[in-house]
């Protein structure tokens, strides 16, 4: 199962109360789609109770502040607080909640509804917010506190990320993450001791899926420096994470992560020995044609050895050589050019015979725009 899914699925859980593998059957079901249905009956289940909520608030407001905290903890309990916390006012709200042991807030905070509370968080004092995170993080609730991440002001998630020292918890938080485009801030907003400990939590918490899966939300620079902290950490933990993305098929989030790295962890990642391994390979290039990701794939084929060349050429002209006509038809020209050009002259021939019988028509169309290329010179003989 995806990690995605596998993450989305343990959010619907918790809204249904039930067991995580209990909704195995929903695997494969589009993730967006999963998303909405959950949102649509977290709605449905607040909106049975709005009425009563509204209700209560009311009462409250007749109440002095204390007292209201002493019932909140002592009668109502955490989750009828919660409803009633997203109809009040939120000044009325914010003088409760200061009066509020961290402990309930906490746990308040794991049945308050985001969409219904998002004026009364984003309003919230930073202090009172990372407080409460903190009790948050010593429960392991990384799904709640990924849950506010969009809601909560930006001061006040930077008082919380600077208090964050477990690489583990923010590899969750992130995965959680209802918005992913909120990636890019949260992580931005962590010291570079805070990021490569998130690099290093992957590899001793086994979270490289979430870590690749993460990638394809945040932007180039981000995705540059972390991907060559991750290069930092040796061979062997490159090779462990090659093995991950062929198990999980999160190729392209590979592929992206390593053309953003410095050159030099480039030409290590793609010529370790784990990558000759046949299946492996099968696995890379079966994966780039079904997300059609060929210009990932092709802008670092040139950077490999020749020991590491053959067995991708092998794989590209023998089992998976009807995905060469989608190559030819997809990826930039340049990009095409310059895997041909890096061809030793004893793969011409093969790779002319697997285009002759798999893509003829969309290599006569890529020859005739790139009449004059060099890089085909040899290709172009062979295949008359």
């Amino acid at each position: 199962m995806h990690i995605e899914t596998q993450a989305e699925l343990l959010k619907l859980s918790r809204l249904l109360e039930c067991e995580e593998n209990a909704l195995d059957f929903l695997d494969g079901q589009d993730l967006g789609q999963l998303a909405a249905f959950r949102n649509t009956v977290s709605a449905f289940f607040y909106g049975q109770h709005q009425d009563s909520y509204q209700r209560l608030a009311g009462i409250s407001k007749l109440v002095p502040t204390g007292a209201s905290a002493k019932l909140a903890t002592s009668v109502l309990g955490s989750v009828l607080a919660a409803g009633i916390a997203s109809e009040l006012p939120a000044e009325r709200a914010i003088k409760l909640a200061d009066k509020l042991p961290d402990d309930f807030l906490a746990k308040l905070c794991i049945h308050l509804e985001p969409s219904q509370s998002r004026d009364l968080l984003s309003a919230m004092p930073d202090k009172i917010v990372a407080r409460v995170a903190q009790t948050l993080l010593s429960m392991d609730e990384h799904i709640t506190l990924a849950r506010f991440v969009a809601v909560i002001q930006p001061s006040a998630l930077q008082a919380i990320t600077a208090t964050v020292n477990s690489g583990e918890a923010m590899v969750k938080i992130a995965l959680y993450l209802e918005d992913k485009s909120k990636l890019d801030t949260l992580l931005e907003l962590l010291s570079e001791e805070q990021q490569r400990a998130t690099v290093k939590a992957a590899t001793e918490h086994e979270l490289w899926p979430a870590v690749l899966s993460l990638n394809g939300h945040v932007n180039t620079t981000l995705r540059g420096r972390m991907g060559n902290m991750v290069a930092e950490q040796g061979d062997a933990v490159l090779s462990h994470l090659i093995e991950v993305a062929s198990e999980q098929r999160l190729w392209t989030n590979l592929l992206q992560a390593v053309n953003a790295m410095d050159n030099q962890h480039q030409q290590n990642v793609v010529n370790l020995e784990t990558l000759r391994k046949a299946p492996v390979m099968e696995s890379l290039i079966s994966t780039v044609a079904e997300e059609n990701s060929w210009d990932e794939l092709l802008d670092l084929l040139p950077l490999l050895d020749q020991a590491h060349l053959a067995p991708a050429i092998e794989v590209l002209t023998g089992s998976q050589a009807a995905t060469l006509a989608q190559a030819l038809e997809s990826a930039h020209d340049s990009k095409l050019l310059g895997l041909f050009g890096h061809l030793p002259d004893s793969a011409i021939p093969t790779m002319a015979a697997a285009i002759k019988a798999n893509a003829a028509s969309q290599w006569q169309a890529f020859a005739d725009r790139n009449a004059d290329a060099h890089e085909i010179e040899a290709l172009k003989t062979a295949l008359n």
